[in-house]
């Protein structure tokens, strides 16, 4: 996923949002979130428990969060301009 950063990075963007990206390799995702309007979990790519802590953290300072299975740009395309009743961000 390191590799893809700087293309997510264009993605979001082109569709006007900033990205911050984790890859699994922090401990500490919690504490690093600041303040974010919307989660993207790519599910093929992290742990049972990473997710289960990222979605703590989420539920924590009620961030709204969308998991996709796939981890490629065309998926956080897709996500980032889903219609309002997909996506929590525009709801």
């Amino acid at each position: 996923m390191d590799r893809l950063h700087p293309h997510y990075q264009k993605v979001a963007k082109e569709a006007g949002y900033k990205i911050k990206l984790f890859t699994g390799t922090e401990n500490t995702i919690a504490g690093r979130l600041g303040s974010i309007d919307l989660m993207v979990i790519f599910t093929n790519k992290v742990s049972h428990n990473a997710r289960k802590l990222a979605l703590e953290a989420a539920r924590a300072d009620n961030i709204p969060v969308m998991m996709c299975h796939s981890c490629g740009v065309s998926t956080l395309k897709d996500c980032l301009k889903s219609p309002s009743s997909e996506c929590p961000i525009r709801k």
